[in-house]
């Protein structure tokens, strides 16, 4: 991965599209809002990606981080079961079977490593991230399952890629609800919405800058000066 304490400070964000049953995420709504506003971090690059929901989407993540090379990935996706920022702690070596991605594929085995490592711990600071969020009320909460979707397929290699290779230095995985400005949208395709819980737009937005600037600074104090 190269010597990333001689380079300036590099954040990845990533969000995901839509897949069956979710007409809408919200994930590639707030990856686009930062892109359309170019917000950036301090003193660091932000670079951000929506990627589709595919069960073969770990080589386009993987490739991105070979190419950008950033000090921390931070990973979103959406659950319709969050009730708030979701804190992933575990990453489990697991898939379920019989459900499609955004292709129609469907899943052909139920781990996601042969005989791999059964969990990993998230490598985000999620105390932090946490106490960041209570102090703006913005709804937060931590979850030691990350399901056996897409969304855990990304959290798993992540933090197994980085378990190998020592790079990157931070990175992990957090659910979202949908906005409530989606339920709307989400009736009118027949999805039951009556006990969702959901962020405004402007709290999803103000919690992902809040999260990827904790993330950045607390990569920064682990990153050594350049002599």
């Amino acid at each position: 991965m190269g010597d990333q304490s001689a380079a300036p400070l590099r954040i990845l964000a990533t969000g995901f599209s839509v897949f069956p049953g979710a007409p809408e995420n919200p994930t590639a709504w707030a990856i686009g809002e930062l892109e359309r506003e170019r917000w950036q971090l301090h003193n660091a690059k932000l670079v951000t990606r929506t990627f589709p929901v595919r069960y073969d989407i770990w080589r386009d993540i993987a490739a991105l981080i070979e190419c950008e090379k950033p000090h921390a990935v931070v990973g979103f996706g959406l659950s319709a079961k969050a009730t708030g920022f979701t804190l992933e702690s575990t990453a489990r070596n697991q898939l379920g079977e019989g459900r499609p991605d955004a292709t129609g594929t469907l899943a052909t085995t139920s781990h996601l490593a042969e005989g791999g490592t059964p969990t990993y711990a998230s490598g985000l600071p999620l105390a932090e991230i946490e106490a960041a969020l209570r102090r703006l009320n913005i709804p937060v909460a931590r979850s030691d399952d990350a399901g056996d979707y897409i969304c855990n397929l990304y959290f798993y290699h992540l933090m197994k890629h980085m378990a190998e290779h020592g790079a990157p230095r931070s990175g992990g995985f957090i659910h979202v609800p949908y906005m409530s400005e989606q339920l709307p949208r989400l009736e009118r395709a027949g999805l039951p919405t009556a006990n969702l819980t959901t962020l405004e737009p402007q709290q999803l937005l103000q919690g992902m800058r809040t999260i990827i600037g904790v993330v950045a600074e607390t990569v920064r104090t682990s990153v050594p000066s350049r002599a």
